[in-house]
């Protein structure tokens, strides 16, 4: 029975591909002890035991982002989890690669020797592509916040007409997200200064005109995953399960990460419209409309200011439509016919990822493109909430004057967004 499950776990780990993040590896690692600590996996307590005091050290498995189909579970993935318990393969000890070994010494454990369903229990499960929804789930929520954020400056600074966010035209097409986002825009623009002739400015374009439509749509997909994220995460997603109170042991399909991968692949189509609208007011911004000079630059003849950096947007914008298309709707038949429908949760959740990290790049391009034209509305301020918020950012980077390396300036708006506590 060792050598059985011992030879199941060594025979999946076949994960390939980048590594995964270490704190989507420790997510996965517990997600994992919360699954089968539910007493439904006919493991031990000393299996558990183990699990909790390597996580409480800090230990996360080294795992691969490819290998998995969402379906018998994540085997690929989380055989290598299961390698590292019993003293094999690789470790992150507090972000640092160590041997799984030295792992063990540091959480002062030994090698675990998997007793009959043990194996299984650690293969069979949803934790990988449960994970990186879970974390996109989270992201997402902060990525909608610094949306209506970034976009309250750019409204400001393009001088848009705020009708559109009256909560009179959101009581009549009562979407919920619709509503927050308008809400919180307005809020955002509390005590701004009043613009000059702002109400001959009827209808601006719907880059900001139907930000509560747009933003608000995406909050709404994102309750829906955060509520099917969340019950897959305190499910029980092995195979087969243990019933004590009846006797029974029952052959099921709940490793199938169907209404994960569907989620994951939701979440990324709202993310991703998040990161296109926003790519879109960046346009209007640097185009040399209403006031502002043309690429948000002084002199634009000589310096080219925000112009490349909209192309990096629009790059990154159309990176994302390209992974939009759904993993969930492809199906590889495997395991000689027998599982002949897989979910793909796995690829959804990691497309799910790069879209994230893709979309606060996006945020961050505009973040810049507002704060650069609101220096050109030196006849106004913006709201104090917004003006405040300039400041902070602009002790670290300065206003454009004069080209530079906006590389620099974008990795650190990066790093300033996502810092930031809204």
């Amino acid at each position: 029975l060792h050598a059985l499950q011992e030879n199941l776990i060594r025979s999946h780990a076949c994960g390939m591909g980048e590594q995964v993040p270490f704190e989507i590896s420790r997510l996965i690692f517990f997600l994992k002890i919360e699954n089968i600590s539910q007493g439904f996996s006919g493991v031990s307590p000393k299996l558990i035991d183990q699990m909790i005091k390597l996580f409480n050290a800090g230990v996360a498995p080294v795992l691969f982002k490819l290998g998995s189909l969402g379906a018998s579970g994540d085997l690929a993935p989380l055989a290598h989890l299961g390698l590292m318990i019993m003293g094999e393969g690789e470790a992150l000890l507090m972000g640092n690669p160590v041997t799984a070994g030295q792992a063990l010494e540091a959480a002062n454990c030994s090698p675990h020797r998997y007793l009959a369903k043990e194996g299984l229990a650690i293969l069979n499960g949803t934790q990988f592509s449960s994970a990186y929804c879970l974390y996109g789930a989270l992201h997402g929520k902060k990525i909608c916040r610094l949306a209506n954020l970034i976009a309250s400056l750019s409204l400001d600074a393009y001088e848009c007409n705020l009708s559109p966010f009256d909560p009179r035209i959101q009581q009549v097409r009562p979407h919920p997200g619709q509503s927050a986002v308008a809400k919180d825009v307005l809020e955002n623009l509390e005590g701004r200064q009043a613009l000059n002739g702002e109400s001959h400015k009827v209808q601006d374009p719907y880059a900001f005109r139907c930000i509560p439509q747009v933003h608000g749509a995406t909050y709404d997909v994102l309750d829906y995953v955060e509520k099917t994220a969340l019950n897959e995460a305190n499910a029980v997603t092995d195979n087969p399960l243990i019933f004590f109170e009846t006797d029974a042991i029952l052959s099921g399909g709940n490793f199938h990460a169907q209404p994960i991968a569907l989620s994951s692949d939701f979440l990324t189509i709202a993310l991703s419209e998040i990161g296109s609208i926003s790519e879109r007011r960046i346009f209007q911004l640097i185009s040399g409309q209403r006031g502002l000079p043309p690429f948000l630059t002084s002199d634009p003849g000589l310096n080219s200011g925000m112009m490349i950096a909209q192309y990096t947007a629009a790059s990154i914008a159309s990176q994302n439509k390209q992974l939009c298309t759904p993993a969930s709707a492809d199906n590889i038949v495997s395991s000689n016919f027998q599982e002949d429908h897989v979910s793909m949760g796995a690829n959804a959740g990691t497309k799910l990822f790069r879209v994230v990290e893709n979309v606060y790049r996006i945020l961050a391009i505009e973040w810049m493109s507002a704060a650069q034209a609101m220096h050109f509305r030196k006849q106004r301020k913006t709201s104090p909430k917004l003006s405040s918020l300039i400041d902070l950012y602009r002790k670290e980077t300065p206003v454009l004057e004069k080209d530079r390396v906006l590389s620099d300036d974008m990795r650190r708006t990066v790093t300033f967004l996502k810092d930031l506590d809204v």
